[in-house]
């Protein structure tokens, strides 16, 4: 194990009231082609009080040495093998010692959409426990926003983007951490339980990131499904769960189907272009 940054050398973020602290942690292992701008979008918020944190699996293509680059501007980073995402995504909310502190994700293939979106969560967020805002989902050519105000009954058949959302250190007390039963859909399964428990939420209407489509979850879409039908299965009842399980069976499996014969013929693209990624 390694480490560095800002807090190995006593220097330690904190927040007001007014201007809760912002904890942002960047999951990464063998990342070195995003990682650098990643950290760029992350160093160059408006918001006075961000804290960022690097969790990295123990990269060997070069990510640590664009970290170092990066080391009088990151508060803390360690690089050491992990389980996995989530497994990572647990040891970075650990290292959050504020309670009242906003815990957010900007991962490797992650970016921050502009410089004020971490302001505009929290301006905008009336200090809710649970902020959430909208997304670029985009493939390098073609790009479509979502996300949006939700449910819970909703989130049935609807997720939410970790990589616009602030969520309170303590949350994580009090729902639990990220279930790594699930290899793809462990922040899915946590925010169904923060909106089935008594957690102040609040969507805001605003773009807060920009993710890749060619993720895991996209390159892994049936273990997606499945995973997130258990999730359904097992956190929602009665009419939620038919929604839940009739988007699944009825529109995600033969929409991926048309996916894949268009990118067979070569159609792929021109589709997104008209319907939308």
């Amino acid at each position: 194990m390694v480490d560095g940054g800002r807090r190995t050398r006593g220097e330690v973020m904190s927040g007001t009231r007014d201007e809760p602290l912002v904890s942002i942690i960047t999951v990464v292992r063998n990342g070195a082609p995003e990682i650098e701008q990643t950290i760029a979008a992350i160093v160059g918020q408006t918001y006075p009080d961000i804290e960022y944190i690097v969790v990295d699996g123990g990269s060997t293509d070069g990510t640590i040495d664009i970290v170092r680059r990066f080391e009088e501007q990151i508060d803390y980073w360690i690089s050491e093998p992990d389980d996995g995402l989530y497994d990572a995504m647990n040891k970075g909310v650990r290292l959050v010692s504020d309670p009242d502190a906003y815990v957010m994700f900007a991962n490797s293939d992650d970016h921050l959409h502009a410089p004020d979106a971490v302001e505009l969560l929290v301006r905008r967020g009336g200090g809710a426990d649970f902020v959430y805002g909208k997304q670029v989902l985009t493939d390098g050519t073609v790009s479509a926003v979502v996300g949006g105000d939700v449910t819970l009954d909703e989130l049935a058949r609807k997720n939410i983007s970790h990589a616009a959302t602030l969520v309170r250190r303590r949350v994580f007390d009090t729902v639990g951490s990220f279930d790594l039963r699930y290899r793809i859909v462990a922040d899915y399964d946590f925010f169904v339980r923060c909106f089935s428990h008594p957690v102040k939420t609040k969507f805001v209407d605003e773009i807060v990131s920009d993710v890749s489509m060619f993720g895991l979850s996209e390159t892994q879409f049936m273990t997606l499904l499945t995973e997130r039908l258990d999730v359904i299965t097992r956190r929602f009842h009665g009419v939620s769960r038919l929604s839940g399980m009739g988007q699944i069976y009825c529109y995600d499996i033969p929409r991926n189907f048309l996916r894949g014969q268009l990118r067979k013929h070569g159609l792929l693209t021109r589709w997104r272009a008209m319907k939308g990624v």
